[in-house]
């Protein structure tokens, strides 16, 4: 089985769209996760991950709430995403993740309004990724980031729920290490659903640096049949969690970080794992 790895062009910071592809390129990885900036002309973009023979893997969204009750700022959130499907296959990307507002961490005191409007706006999403046959990925999060969808059983109920065949999920080692109580069930439960792997460890550093079981989710992907791609999104050292920039140096870190994470992820996705 072929496996495409990738990692987060976002992870990287300020610096330029070239400078990140270039760096992917170096640390070797076959693909990126684009960051869905409306602003960047996407055949511009398309040109430079060509020049860098990056394949695009997924695109991570701006920051915007699909689940506000307020109707306004709901709008232009599913608007945006509405934009982003448009723009992503201009770009020829097939795929999008889709998630709640990062730094949202309480609804509007109705938890069933909450959910009925998070389910309304997929939907909408869903409706024009159909049409474009792009496929979704909802990411799960953790409670510190978004108070919605923080389990794979969540976002099983979220994917009942709208019922679209081109929406999947994101699950992420970082955040399943804080709300799973056992990660590699999380994998094995969501199955044939899961559209996207991240991988961090416990502390979002490089694999080793944390506590987290990362061969035994490796493993769990070979259980599961799972052929899509291991993106790593890693952060180095430092406060902040909603910021790439962590002070000086940070790119020089991140970029090892990468380097033997993808190397150690390499040998255990390779070893012949007797499928159950």
């Amino acid at each position: 089985m072929s496996r495409d790895y990738g990692l987060c062009l976002w992870s990287f910071g300020d610096i330029s769209v070239e400078e990140k592809c270039k760096l992917a390129k170096e640390i070797g990885v076959e693909g990126v996760e684009v960051q869905g900036d409306l602003t960047q002309d996407p055949r511009e973009l398309a040109d430079i991950l060509s020049k860098y023979e990056l394949k695009i893997l997924s695109v991570t969204p701006d920051n915007v709430d699909i689940s506000s009750d307020n109707k306004e700022t709901r709008g232009k959130a599913v608007q945006y995403f509405l934009d982003l499907l448009s723009w992503a296959r201009e770009l020829g990307a097939n795929r999008i993740c889709l998630h709640g507002d990062v730094g949202k961490t309480a609804g509007c005191g109705d938890l069933s309004k909450d959910w009925q409007l998070l389910v309304e706006s997929s939907k909408a999403v869903m409706e024009k990724a159909e049409s474009l046959n792009i496929e979704v990925v909802f990411e799960v999060l953790n409670r510190y980031e978004n108070h919605q969808i923080v389990t794979g059983q969540e976002a099983l109920k979220l994917i009942e729920a709208v019922n679209s065949p081109n929406l999947f999920i994101l699950l992420d080692a970082y955040h399943m290490n804080i709300e799973e109580a056992d990660p590699v069930e999380a994998l094995r439960n969501v199955g044939s659903k899961l559209g996207v792997y991240h991988v961090a460890d416990s502390n979002r550093q490089a694999i080793g640096n944390g506590h987290a079981d990362i061969k035994s989710q490796i493993e769990m992907l070979h259980t599961m049949n799972y052929t899509g791609p291991i993106i790593m999104e890693m952060t180095a050292e430092g406060p902040n969690p909603f910021t790439a920039v962590k002070g000086e140096g940070y790119i020089e870190v991140l970029t090892n970080y990468y380097k033997t994470s993808l190397e150690q992820i390499k040998a255990w996705d390779h070893l012949k794992i007797e499928v159950e």
